[in-house]
């Protein structure tokens, strides 16, 4: 298009001839029209194209589709429509479900309604042997339950234990069909109650989300609760890049200061994977970490792999015997053993003691709870004293160090 011999109208929004009747008099009248230059003309475009980029109808330029800046006025919409956005926070829907349980029955339907804008999506499966409970909901009625637990409060009005038939147990979970209960009389009773809830919970929470944080106030009062939510935590940004994590994935705090992961049955080779990337990420930080799980199948001998352990130049392992997680660690010529639950040395330490002559065992306060994360709990003390030195095995345990712990034991697990 000729624009240099042309001239916009503004009653049609399009071009005229200067030279024409309509162009001469709107050439008259210039300085009473706010005549815009047309910076992207045909040929810019096409430039602009053929780069791949686009032509920024401000400047003239071509730049990237990635590096196009939202309008301002577009900006302030968007940020409109996230505040519009309704919350509630963790604790408050605790309090809910806790009032909704209390006046629901068994599920007439016994099916979760499902929708996009559930609050807890949460699916039901069923098999001709286990009710599953799945989905990306029963990790907050988990996080609900494990808060329940730290407030030493009833815990099975959120996700219930197993009924095998002969007991309650904790029950198994898969990727599949998430919580697993046996198809029983008992089971079928108290998982409608649980599903009737989650029904009434997602029809009176309907498009609601789930609240990052409270406010700085109550932060900076609280001592338990979700680090990060309820208590104060400014996570440093070396955590951060190592593993990126929801605050509301935390672990919990009691109030007797003891961690809860909501993370059981962590197998050896996750820890052993984590701190291959550790060491692969922070490798002058995190060179006296022994990169194996010592396993003892046996406390009357000592392994390959103690053995290997002694005879080395790393200073701190975790160790496991007896269904149990520990540490065990070097100091001054001298082996040192510290339990995260433990007062005493159990036998099994016992007869360790007795074949390593500079064996000893350290008492220490309890950071375990009931929960049985012996294992995330050992391995969030062995990372703070890689970092801090072997001997701050009474200091108190970093936020840092629990919230790395959690996520790469996430990270790796199976």
């Amino acid at each position: 298009m000729d624009y240099e011999n042309k001239i916009l109208n503004p009653l049609t929004n399009r071009y005229v001839l200067k030279t024409g009747k309509i162009g001469i008099e709107l050439s008259k009248n210039i300085p009473k029209i706010i005549v815009k230059e047309i910076k992207c003309t045909d040929d810019k475009i096409k430039e602009c194209n053929a780069k791949k980029k686009i032509c920024n109808i401000e400047t003239g330029r071509c730049i990237s589709k990635l590096k196009e800046k939202i309008p301002k006025i577009l900006k302030e919409k968007i940020e409109i429509i996230e505040d519009v956005v309704k919350r509630i926070n963790i604790n408050d829907l605790k309090k809910e479900w806790k009032k909704l349980y209390e006046i629901a029955g068994s599920s007439p339907v016994f099916d979760i309604i499902e929708s996009k804008d559930n609050l807890l999506n949460i699916k039901l499966s069923k098999t001709a042997k286990i009710i599953g409970l799945s989905g990306e909901g029963t990790l907050i009625l988990r996080k609900i339950k494990d808060i329940a637990l730290a407030n030493k409060e009833l815990t099975e009005i959120y996700l219930p234990k197993n009924y095998t038939g002969k007991h309650y147990a904790n029950p198994l979970y898969n990727r599949v069909h998430g919580y697993m209960y046996y198809i029983n009389e008992t089971n079928y009773t108290r998982i409608s109650r649980i599903v009737n809830t989650i029904n009434l919970v997602n029809q009176k929470y309907n498009s609601y989300k789930l609240a990052e944080s409270f406010n700085d106030e109550e932060k900076e009062i609280k001592t338990h609760g979700i680090i990060g939510i309820d208590i104060l935590y400014v996570e440093p940004s070396w955590v951060t890049e190592l593993v990126k994590g929801n605050p509301l994935q935390n672990p919990i705090l009691n109030k007797e200061g003891q961690i809860i992961f909501s993370k059981c049955a962590i197998t050896t080779n996750t820890i052993e994977k984590a701190n291959i990337y550790l060491q692969q990420k922070m490798p002058k930080e995190f060179k006296i970490l022994y990169p194996k799980y010592i396993i003892l199948s046996s406390t009357k001998t000592i392994s390959v792999q103690l053995k290997t352990f002694i005879e080395s130049d790393y200073k701190i392992a975790n160790i496991g015997y007896n269904k149990h997680a520990r540490i065990i660690f070097k100091n001054n010529g001298n082996l040192f053993i510290i339990d995260p639950w433990k007062q005493e040395p159990d036998k099994g330490t016992k007869d360790l003691m007795k074949l390593i002559s500079n064996l000893q065992f350290i008492k220490r306060k309890p950071e375990q709870t009931t929960e049985g994360s012996c294992t995330a709990v050992s391995y969030a003390r062995t990372l703070h004293m890689v970092m801090n030195g072997v001997d701050n095995i009474n200091d108190k345990l970093s936020f840092d160090y629990i919230i790395l712990a959690s996520r790469l034991i996430s990270k790796y697990r199976r």
